[in-house]
């Protein structure tokens, strides 16, 4: 995937939206997630070429300020990944203001739960932490491992100060990490009107704005949070809103020198309830006939500890205490060789309720129950009042048992 780059803090301009899509270096083609095209990039990630009429002003690749790109050193294979993580983990400690986040009335977790799942929060000085770990496992190197870089000065870890979530896969190897940042930056959500190539960025938080069309820019103004502002241009109006960024951001050092980007392929988080989890050995397969999936590795865990208390053991036989989970329902492909090793035979599908309310997630929620009927898996949607909580695990601490539904007989 050398060369491209992600639709990071601009929107694409097929599906005008931000994240997941991606254009390339040359600023001419864009591979577009959520709308077709004749020409399908990928079917292992459902992704579609569309060339574009106007090429992007800057080239991407020329652009410092474009975002995180899809490149840099080929990832390590797990069993490497986790030498490394398990090791940093055990170097890195929880501040308080993380273990009081994770343990309050929202995340209800224990100190056991905490400590088991090997949650850490990202140092303040992270060169100080890569040099310790390189002098512990004796090594020259972090080449191939996403969130380490190189600079002048020797080995860093590239993030922010947050919450490091691990990402275990089905042999309890540490394989990845999301990072769930304090203080996400404000971000834009841009709708175009009739205003074909607007764009816009978050030049100095929290809300300078500066705005372009088709590259060049038109305007810079202050935004207020939340408040929708007209654009106008040529006659033409499209809308902006400022609004907070992205909470999770991977562990990645894709645009770093010498460093890794977190895909290829995204990390899959396997989560089982702590008592489990205590005895689990790495490198040990975990085989289930049942699995939850949703999206988001925290929210997976703090789920799968209330589960006991919603169903019966007998009731579990059948809808499982794992829950799988996956980088975005749009990847959901990357879950398939994962389902496959554990020998799994009932899915549930566990998304968020307002993403279920979204078309585009419910084509992709919908593409995958048909592959999984195909691969002789029983499928079931599950589903709940969004009054009651976004996610699984907002149901789950309330002891409330959402409805399941049958998609394919």
């Amino acid at each position: 995937m050398k060369d491209w780059f992600e639709y990071y803090r601009e929107v694409c301009p097929i599906c005008q939206n931000t994240g997941g899509c991606l254009i390339n270096g040359k600023g001419d083609t864009v591979v577009c997630i959520r709308v077709n095209s004749e020409v399908q990039f990928s079917k292992r990630f459902p992704s579609w070429i569309h060339k574009l009429n106007n090429k992007r002003a800057i080239k991407p690749s020329e652009d410092a300020t474009y975002g995180d790109f899809i490149s840099g050193q080929k990832k390590l294979d797990p069993n490497e990944l986790d030498s490394i993580y398990s090791s940093l983990l055990e170097i890195l400690s929880l501040t308080d203001n993380h273990y009081s986040h994770l343990s309050g009335p929202k995340r209800e977790m224990s100190d056991i739960e905490i400590e088991c799942r090997g949650y850490k929060s990202f140092p303040v000085r992270p060169w100080e932490k890569a040099r310790k770990l390189k002098a512990l496992l004796k090594v020259d190197s972090f080449s191939g491992t996403p969130g380490f870089y190189e600079n002048k000065f020797g080995w860093s870890l590239a993030g922010r100060e947050g919450i490091l979530i691990p990402y275990r896969n089905e042999f309890n190897k540490v394989i990845g990490f999301q990072i769930r940042i304090d203080n996400p930056p404000n971000d834009l959500k841009i709708d175009p009107g009739s205003i074909s190539g607007l764009q816009a960025r978050v030049k100095e938080q929290p809300n300078l704005v500066q705005i372009l069309v088709d590259g060049e820019i038109i305007d810079e103004k202050r935004l207020e949070l939340k408040k929708t502002q007209l654009v106008h241009h040529e006659n033409k109006t499209g809308t902006l809103t400022l609004v907070k960024g992205k909470r999770y951001f991977w562990l990645s050092s894709a645009n770093k020198e010498n460093g890794t980007g977190a895909g290829d392929p995204m990390p899959i988080h396997v989560a089982i309830p702590t008592h489990k989890l205590k005895n689990w050995n790495k490198g040990e397969i975990l085989k289930t006939n049942a699995v939850w999936i949703t999206e988001g590795a925290l929210k997976a865990d703090i789920a799968v500890e209330h589960i006991h208390r919603v169903y019966s053991n007998n009731e579990l036989k059948d809808l499982g205490d794992t829950i799988i989970a996956t980088a975005g329902v749009n990847v959901w492909r990357t879950a398939l060789p994962v389902l496959e090793n554990m020998g799994v035979k009932n899915v549930n599908l566990a998304f968020d309720m307002d993403a279920m309310q979204n078309p585009k997630v419910a084509y992709f929620i919908k593409e995958m129950a048909v592959e999984l009927h195909k691969q002789n898996y029983h499928v079931n949607l599950v589903l709940w009042n969004i009054k009651d909580g976004k996610g699984i695990d907002d149901i789950f601490i309330q002891r409330k048992s959402p409805k399941i539904k049958p998609l394919i007989n």
